[in-house]
C-alpha cells in the first residue's frame, strides 16, 4: 500500500530549518524551549478567573515567537478559528453559575460569569497559540524527541508521532466519503442527519481498515514501534539559564499585571 506523500505535506506545515534555528537563539535547544513553553502555560494557567488584562498580557510570548521566526499568522489564527466553538461552548457555562454583579459600565451590568468566561477564552486560545508557535518553528519528530529526554513514555510518543503523520489520511478517508455523498445527492436530499450519521461509522470501519494496512506496510519495511534512535542528553548550562530568564520573565508578568 501507498500513502500519498503529496497529500500529506500539503496537509501539514513542515517547520523549516530557518525557522528553527531563530528560535533556538531564543530560547535554547529543543528540550529548554519545550521546557520554556511548558511554564509558559503553566503561568497563563494561573491567573485567577478574573484577571482579563493579565491573561492579555502572556499573548506578548506567542506574538514573540510568530514574529521572532516569521511564522505565518494566518495559518495559526486559522487553528485557533477551529478550535474556538469547543472553547466558547467550555466558557459558556459560566454565564450561568456564576451571575453576580461586578461593575456596571453604561447601565450594562458585567457579571462574575461574563468575565470569568472570558478569561477562560483567552487562557485556552493564548496557551493554544503557545503551542502552536513552538510546534510550526520546530519539527514535530523533535519535540518528541525533547520528550524523550524528560523521560516521557516512548509509547505515548510514538503515538504522537504516528497521529501527526497519518491524520491527513483521515482527513482524506472522510473527504472520500463526503464527495460519494454529494454526488448521490440532489437538492439537499440526502444530507441530513440520518445519512450523515451511519457514515460516522462507515468511516470508523474504513480507517481502522486504512491503519490496519499502513502498519503492514511498516512492519514489512522494518518498523519495530521505535521512530526516534538513541538518547538525547539532558539540559546543558545554557539550557537552564534561557528557561531560568524566561522563568523570571513570565513571573514578573504575573507580579506587575
Amino acid at each position: 500500500m501507498s500513502v500519498p506523500m503529496h497529500s500529506i505535506e500539503r496537509s501539514l506545515h513542515k517547520p523549516t530549518a530557518t525557522h528553527a534555528r531563530t528560535i533556538s537563539s531564543f530560547l535554547g535547544s529543543d528540550r529548554s524551549a519545550l521546557l520554556v513553553t511548558l511554564l509558559f502555560v503553566l503561568s497563563v494557567l494561573s491567573v485567577p478567573k478574573y484577571r482579563l488584562f493579565e491573561v492579555l498580557a502572556f499573548a506578548a510570548y506567542p506574538l514573540f515567537l510568530a514574529g521572532a521566526a516569521k511564522l505565518p499568522a494566518g495559518r495559526i489564527a486559522l487553528q485557533l478559528l477551529k478550535l474556538s466553538p469547543f472553547v466558547l461552548f467550555m466558557a459558556g457555562a459560566n454565564l450561568f453559575f456564576d451571575r453576580s454583579a461586578l461593575l456596571s459600565v453604561s447601565g450594562f451590568t458585567i457579571t462574575g460569569g461574563m468575565l470569568s468566561a472570558g478569561v477562560i477564552v483567552l487562557k485556552t486560545l493564548i496557551s493554544a497559540a503557545g503551542l502552536l508557535a513552538l510546534t510550526s518553528a520546530i519539527p514535530f519528530h523533535r519535540v518528541c524527541g525533547a520528550l524523550l529526554s524528560f523521560h516521557v513514555p516512548e509509547v505515548l510518543v510514538t503515538q504522537l508521532m504516528l497521529v501527526y503523520r497519518y491524520s491527513s489520511v483521515l482527513q482524506e478517508e472522510a473527504l472520500s466519503m463526503q464527495k460519494a455523498r454529494d454526488l448521490r445527492s440532489f437538492r439537499g436530499k440526502g444530507r441530513g442527519i440520518r445519512t450523515t450519521a451511519p457514515l460516522i461509522g462507515a468511516l470508523l470501519l474504513r480507517s481502522t481498515d486504512r491503519a490496519e494496512r499502513i502498519y503492514r506496510a511498516m512492519a514489512a519495511r522494518g518498523f519495530s514501534g521505535r521512530m526516534i534512535a538513541g538518547e538525547m542528553a539532558g539540559l546543558s548550562g545554557a539550557d537552564l539559564l534561557i528557561t531560568a530568564l524566561w522563568a523570571l520573565g513570565f513571573l514578573s508578568l504575573r507580579l506587575l499585571f
